[in-house]
């Protein structure tokens, strides 16, 4: 397991063509200034997430935004607070995922913002559910150089799929995944890599079988199961055992499949560090900076990477107090992030 794990690092941060030294002599700094449990960082980020767009056209029943949960203003980015964003660390940025609360196929923008980051060489993913794709958006996916599409589909039939992705078109979904594959090979492009993301519940976990089957059929390159997550927006600030109580209707019933699974292991905290705050800030699509991405109430966010600068926040009092607290050290100014702390980090 370490072996391939250590391939992977390899893969990704070394034999690469987004590969260069600056990146990867920041990314040695990184690890230094992480292990070292320092506050405040010489180092910059070497992953960033940028939340393109917030507004989906989905009602997911774990999902803030499906649910429309206020505590977060709602917006898309524009191109050139994009850009700004990126040019203030894109010589030290090895990938930049183009996601998190919304749709980022819903941005008019987000085919240059791809563009825009391969011209700095940084490597790009976003995580769509398909069910927006205007007409020729294979096309514009395929020709942008996109370098991975995670694709949410939670099941392998319309009746076991609005389950969850409620308002969602299986079929529709399917066709978009046909006319990507089609386009790829049109183009004689091995990009994006396809990844269909599974969720499974206790409703769709009898199709799993079926779904391994169809992403061969289709031509998807990757299936990625996840358990059943709680409701994403809050799950920093509830235990375990809050969480299970409130997705006892979701979880699958063969617990090997559940991330809520501790019949056999002991619940104590887990004693560990938090490395998204040292390496990958989040920027949601107004320029509000969040410390990791399961952060939804805006209150709680570090700053503003449009009105005051990414890297001015980076080492501002709300960051350097939560690596203070994630390190175990005394605590000079509450964050968001002691809750996590408090129930033992987010997996």
């Amino acid at each position: 397991m370490k072996i391939r794990k250590m391939k992977g690092y390899a893969d990704r941060f070394l034999f690469t063509r987004y590969f260069t030294f600056r990146k990867f002599f920041n990314l040695l700094r990184i690890a230094y200034e992480y292990t070292a449990k320092k506050d405040v960082l010489k180092s910059r980020p070497c992953r960033l997430m940028i939340d393109t767009c917030n507004a989906c056209v989905l009602k997911c029943p774990l999902c803030p935004t499906g649910k429309g949960e206020k505590g977060r203003t709602k917006a898309v980015m524009g191109f050139d607070d994009f850009r700004r964003v990126i040019d203030e660390v894109k010589d030290y940025l090895y990938e930049v995922d183009l996601y998190n609360w919304g749709e980022p196929l819903l941005n008019k923008d987000i085919f240059r913002m791809i563009e825009y980051a391969h011209k700095c060489d940084i490597k790009t993913k976003i995580s769509t559910n398909l069910n927006y794709f205007p007409k020729d958006y294979e096309k514009r996916i395929v020709s942008s150089g996109l370098d991975s599409l995670m694709m949410s589909i939670d099941g392998a039939s319309q009746e076991t799929y609005q389950v969850y992705r409620k308002g969602g078109d299986f079929r529709k979904v399917i066709g978009n995944i046909r006319k990507i594959v089609a386009e790829k090979k049109r183009q004689g492009s091995r990009k994006p890599l396809l990844i269909w993301q599974f969720i499974v519940m206790k409703h769709n976990e009898h199709e799993l079988p079926k779904v391994k089957r169809m992403i061969k059929e289709l031509g998807v390159d990757i299936l990625k199961v996840e358990a059943v997550r709680s409701d994403m927006g809050k799950e920093i600030f509830e235990s375990d055992q809050q969480k299970i109580e409130k997705s006892r209707e979701w979880l699958p019933k063969d617990e090997k499949l559940s991330r809520f699974n501790y019949k056999n292991r002991q619940k104590k905290v887990r004693k560990r560090s938090c490395i998204f705050l040292w390496s990958m800030p989040v920027v949601n699509s107004n320029g509000s900076v969040s410390p990791c991405c399961s952060v939804y109430p805006e209150k709680f966010d570090f700053g503003n990477a449009f009105r005051d600068g990414l890297l001015k926040v980076w080492n501002n009092r709300f960051y350097t107090s939560s690596r203070r607290i994630v390190s175990g050290k005394e605590m000079k100014m509450f964050t968001v992030c002691a809750y996590c702390t408090k129930h033992g980090f987010i997996e």
